[in-house]
């Protein structure tokens, strides 16, 4: 068993600087981009505007990433030899990244917006998102990317070499590629890694399952499925087709789901799925860390804890951006009281 000690403990001190909903409820009050980048950098998140250099969106949006970039790297930093055994933390991210990407590429989506959102990494920061963001075509992006022996390289190749793009078949090539090498690091980590692994899959595949319960498809169940997960199966798959939108296939998986961020991605009320079920997933690790502190559940949850401020932060200054009433940003952001 490897300690994790002294990552577990520097992984609490970043969490600790984490913005509570509370906190970033109160920023949903700003009325102006300028006075949010005042409170932002009131409270250390990004550097404070000058005269020469006013705040706008896009600056603030490349602060906040980058401002969780450099934490998930110094995460990498402090892990240093044992850095592969947290590989499914960080590709969790960057598969995440690499989807939006090529999804950007194939529909030529102007190059500054493709990476709107994405979390950077050890292995795709910054100023590797943008070039690939530049790329003319996932051809580029898979080429940039073998040049830097990523290992999700080979899935972005296969999905260039098609004459026509099946968007669906490179996501579940990318799934799996994931679920694959996460599943090799959980064997060799702790009971932690194996549920956040777990857990990371079954979403995928309850994602899948509520698309083919609300669209008429002919896509067989088994092509969507990914192994991994623990709890939805690829009978649940095939049922869903036959159910009745996502209320019957949420009544049908209700008692399994039961306690799972899975219920949360069932029903997730106003807002986004993928945005209930991430709450829900950090509030599971919130209690294993505390239940097993020195296992990697502290780390994991303080990646979860980030990735979730970075979506409030942005829902924050984009509604405040585009005029959005103070409310409607609450709900957006998921801190309406």
């Amino acid at each position: 068993m490897t300690d994790w000690g002294d990552v577990i403990v520097r992984a609490r001190g970043l969490s600790s600087h984490i913005l509570s909903p509370a906190r970033c409820f109160a920023l949903c009050d700003s009325r102006s981009i300028g006075d949010l980048s005042l409170q932002l950098a009131n409270l250390g998140l990004v550097s404070a505007p000058s005269a020469d250099s006013p705040a706008d969106e896009h600056s603030l949006e490349l602060a906040l990433r980058r401002r969780a970039g450099a934490r998930l790297q110094l995460l990498a930093n402090w892990a240093g030899a044992r850095r592969d055994l947290l590989a499914p933390i960080f590709d969790d991210e960057d598969r995440r990244a690499i989807r939006a990407l090529v999804r950007g590429a194939i529909a030529r989506v102007a190059p500054q917006l493709r990476t709107a959102g994405l979390v950077p990494t050890p292995s795709l920061p910054i100023r590797a998102l943008d070039e690939l963001a530049q790329a003319g075509d996932v051809a580029t992006v898979a080429s940039l990317l073998l040049a830097w022996h990523h290992p999700f390289g080979a899935v972005v190749e296969a999905e260039a070499r098609r004459q026509q793009p099946d968007t669906l078949e490179f996501e579940m090539a990318l799934v799996r590629e994931f679920a694959v090498r996460a599943r090799t690091s959980a064997d060799a980590g702790d009971a932690a890694l194996r549920l956040f692994v777990e857990r990371t899959i079954d979403l995928e595949n309850l994602q899948s399952a509520l698309a083919l319960s609300s669209q008429a498809s002919d896509v067989p169940a088994g092509r969507l499925f990914v192994d991994g997960g623990t709890i939805v199966t690829v009978g649940d798959l095939a049922g869903a087709r036959g159910a009745g939108g996502e209320s019957d296939l949420a009544a049908r998986l209700a008692r399994r789901v039961r306690g799972t961020p899975l219920a949360a991605m069932l029903n997730h009320g106003t807002r986004s799925a993928e945005d209930a079920a991430l709450d829900a997933l950090a509030d599971e690790f919130r209690r294993r860390a505390r239940d097993a502190p020195l296992s990697l559940a502290p780390v994991i949850l303080f990646a979860l804890r980030q990735r979730a401020e970075l979506h409030m932060l942005l829902r924050i200054l984009w509604g405040v951006s585009l005029g959005v009433p103070r409310a409607t940003v609450e709900r957006m952001a998921g801190v309406a009281a």
